[in-house]
Formats: structure tokens, sequence, C-alpha cells
């Protein structure tokens, strides 16, 4: 990986609201992003209007109906992010001792280490450490990325070696794009910043007060072993009070005491789905690294493991995590999953992105539309389940029937938000209507994802019918104009 804009396109597809709109832009207008970068960042007074927008609200779907609340990064603020970390991504250094140890984000030989082999890494320490230990303590830190504080993430990259200039754009990034505000100011799900996530809180099992034998981590989640509870117990406390130092606190609900670690829990479930979930980390680890092959390969069923997930399907009642299985598991018997689709679509909005990839196995695309419009119906959808419901619809849909109704449901849904009708927009589809939509957004003098999508959605347009259009939304703003010189350009 030799650049900011390789690490971008790497993790693109992994984060939480990819839009094609930051992805076109970076790849093709990267040089004029980043001189737009230094005016904001600069001190001259002809720069003065240059800075950093503040972000738009999203909330992501989690299991079990709850949400995660983040911010959609507009392409100058995405791109500033993956360059700056790629930029440092030396100063991000494994751990320093081998009984504590956090897992997770960050680069080695060059490549960004893959959450799912990481994530590996730690469960398979945690067994490794409870058939060594009497008792283990895990636990997480509550609303974790929400609660970090502006000027500690500051404090932090001074500390790990990165130079001033850089710091200070960090600090100036932070204080303008949240507008001031010094917490709920760092974004999720994009690998820049679950490599900061995951170093900042190094300074916990590092700590020289530590007595359990072993601490393993994976971001906020952690696991103390010991032969002794009190050890624990004073640990448990004394990381309380480190946490307590940067505003932030441990999540009560999630807290667990046991002799017998959560891994081996998990590994008393039956050994048909304990051998699918192994089945499907691997698999998801080589799709991970564009070896589908491999992946297909991992994923190969057993005449028990076909029985197993079809007796699943027949379940009265099935839980989010089956759900998930099936989805990531069952793609070679898309037939007999496929009945119960739409149910999955409305009862776990958490699935809506395994929903989305599953659906390019679905041979049948107007079946895949006619589900899609069903659960349209439903008033009850969340932001999250709209969004991908758009990729769906982009990615499988635009040549069948139902492509024109599909638009208009999600587009026009009750809770559709800013982000999930950009997603509409920046199709590059001229049909259905689309044109004349992006068209009433550019002259409207807005500058706002709507606009900013609808340029992007404008790509394939002749040239002299786009850039005329775009002449006019490229006055309304410094981002506009951004935008439209790399739009008219390519």
């Amino acid at each position: 990986m030799l650049t900011s804009v390789d690490f971008f396109d790497y993790d693109y597809k992994s984060t939480l609201f990819p839009l094609e709109t930051c992805k076109f832009l970076v790849n093709n207008g990267a040089t004029e992003i980043e001189a737009y970068i230094q005016r904001c960042l600069s001190k001259e007074k002809s720069d003065e209007a240059y800075q950093f927008l503040a972000q738009t609200r999203v909330y992501a779907s989690k299991p079990h109906s709850h949400l995660r609340r983040t911010v959609k990064l507009d392409p100058v603020a995405e791109y500033f992010l993956y360059d700056l970390i790629f930029r440092n991504k030396s100063k991000f250094r494994k751990p320093f001792q081998d009984d504590k140890k956090h897992f997770g984000y960050r680069f080695e030989d060059g490549e960004p280490l893959t959450a799912t082999a990481s994530y590996s890494g730690f469960k398979k320490s945690q067994i490794a450490y409870a058939a060594m230990f009497k008792y283990s303590l895990s636990f997480d830190v509550a609303s974790y990325f929400n609660g970090i504080y502006h000027h500690d993430i500051v404090a932090w990259f001074a500390n790990i070696g990165a130079d001033i200039d850089n710091v200070n754009s960090l600090g100036t990034y932070l204080r303008q794009s949240n507008s001031g505000r010094s917490i709920d100011c760092w974004p999720q799900g994009i690998y820049p910043a679950k490599m900061v996530g995951n170093d900042y809180l190094r300074f916990i099992e590092q700590h020289h007060a530590i007595k359990s034998k072993a601490v393993v981590r994976f971001m906020d989640d952690f696991v103390l072993f010991s032969d002794e509870q009190d050890s624990l117990s004073e640990d448990f406390y004394l990381v309380q009070k480190l946490l307590g130092q940067k505003g932030l606190s441990i999540n009560p609900s999630k807290t667990a005491r046991s002799n017998v670690s959560g891994v081996q829990v998990e590994n008393d479930i039956d050994d048909i789905k304990s051998d699918l979930l192994k089945k499907r980390r691997i698999a998801a680890n080589h799709a991970y690294l564009d070896d589908f092959e491999a992946a297909l390969e991992a994923i190969k069923l057993s005449d028990a493991e076909l029985e197993y997930i079809r007796t699943l399907l027949k379940a009265d009642h099935l839980e989010e995590e089956d759900a998930e299985l099936i989805l990531g598991i069952f793609r070679d018997h898309t037939e007999e999953v496929a009945p119960h689709i739409g149910q999955f679509a409305l009862t776990f909005p958490h699935l809506a992105k395994s929903i989305w990839s599953f659906c390019s196995n679905i041979e049948d695309k107007d079946f895949v539309g006619e589900f899609i419009l069903e659960v349209c119906k439903s008033q009850s959808l969340q932001e999250y389940q709209l969004f991908w419901f758009a990729w769906i619809l982009q990615d499988y849909l635009m040549k069948t029937k139902h492509a024109s109704g599909i638009i208009g449901a999600l587009y026009n849904h009750q809770n559709a938000t800013t982000i999930s009708r950009a997603k509409i927009l920046e199709i590059p589809d001229n049909r259905f209507g689309l044109l004349e939509m992006r068209d009433e957004h550019l002259v409207a003098g807005r500058s706002d994802w709507l606009a900013w999508a609808s340029a992007v959605g404008h790509r394939n347009l002749p040239a002299i019918s786009r850039n005329h259009k775009l002449e006019y939304f490229g006055n309304s703003s410094l981002m506009n104009h951004l935008i439209k010189s790399i739009v008219t350009r390519v």
C-alpha cells in the first residue's frame, strides 16, 4: 500500500456509510483535495474562508435495536483523516509486553491488519490464558468513541511522536468539524478512526500498577486474567480510575467475572454451530483480502451443517446471531433463504449490509426488488436500512421493472435522511426522474450532501450538459467549487 488513496480504497466498502461521492472525488481529485486541506489549515488571511465543515450526524444500526451515533464525513474531512493517519502509520506500534497486549487496527509490513485476523488473535489469547489462570474479568468502555475528549486525542497524538504540524492540524480538524464541541467529536466505522481508538487505550494495559498476570484487549473490550480474585478486583478499580481521568467509564451491563472464560462458554455451543462460526470467520478473512476463491472453499458445508441451518430456518423464532450466520454461510442455497429474507430485513436492522451482500448471490433480481418494495412499506425502517437498501437498488435493481418504484419508496420514506437520500442521488443513472431530482438540488444554491451527491451523480452526463449545470452549483460555496472542479475535469 503506497498512498493515502490506496488506504481509502482498501477500507471503502468496509465502512458504515460508504458513499460513491467520496470515492469518486478522492480517486479523481486527491491533489485538489490536499490543496484545499492545506488552505483549511493555513493561517494566511487570504485563506480565512477555508474551514473544515461541520459534519452530518448519522445513526448506524447495532444488534438488538441499538443505534450507533456517529458522523458521515464529507469528502475533504474523510480524506484528511485517511491521509493524516496513513502518513503517521509507523507511530502505531506493537504491544510492548507479551502478556499485556492489545489486538486490532494498525499497519504491519506496510499493510493494514484485517479486523477478522486481529479479532481471531484476541479470541485465541483468551482461550490460552483461560487455560493458564483460574479467574477472568471482562468489561468494555461505555459509549467509547462518543466519550473521547477532543483535547485528549490531540495530546495522545503528540505523545506517540507525531510532528507538531500534524498535531495542530488534527486539533484544527476536530475543533472545526465538531463546531467547537469537545466531546462526541470522533468518527466511527472507518479504519483510521479505529486505529486511533485502538491505540488510545494502550495506557491501560501498560500501567505499572496492573497486577493481573495477563491483559488482552481488542479496541475497548478488555479481559484480565489472574489466579487471585483480589488482583482482578484491585485492577478493576484502578482501570476505572484511569478511564475516569479521560472522562470514560465502564459499561456495567457487559462486566462479567468468571472462572470460565467467555471463549470457553462459546466453545460449549454444540459442535456443529461452533464449526460453522469458525468457517464464517475464515471466509470473512479471505473475502477481506479479496481472495474469494479461498473464501468459497472455506464455507463448503457438510450434510450435517446443511441440515443444521435448515433447522434454524424452520424455527418459529430466530435469533439475530443465527440470521447473521445464515446470511454469511448459506450463500450457495439462496433459494432456501429467499422466503425468509424479507423478514430478516424487517426484523434485524443491523443486518442490512449483510443482506446487500447476500443479494449478489440471488439470481432472480425481480424477487429482490419485490421484497425491497414490500419492506419499504414499513414505517419503522431506520437510516442504516434505507442506506443499504439504496445500495441494493444501485448494484442489483436498476435494470429491473421495480427500479422506479423503489427509488420513490426509499427517497420519500418518512425516515429517509440526508445521507440515505444522497446515496440515491449519486447513482449515475439519468432515468426514473433521477436527472430532474439532481437538477433541483444543483440549482437551489445549496451546499450539502444532497447537492454534492447530485453533482457526482451527473458524472456520466455529456460534458456540454453537465458542466453548464455545475457552473451554477460551483458558485455557492468553496466546497461546491472544489467538487465542480473535479467532476468537470474528469
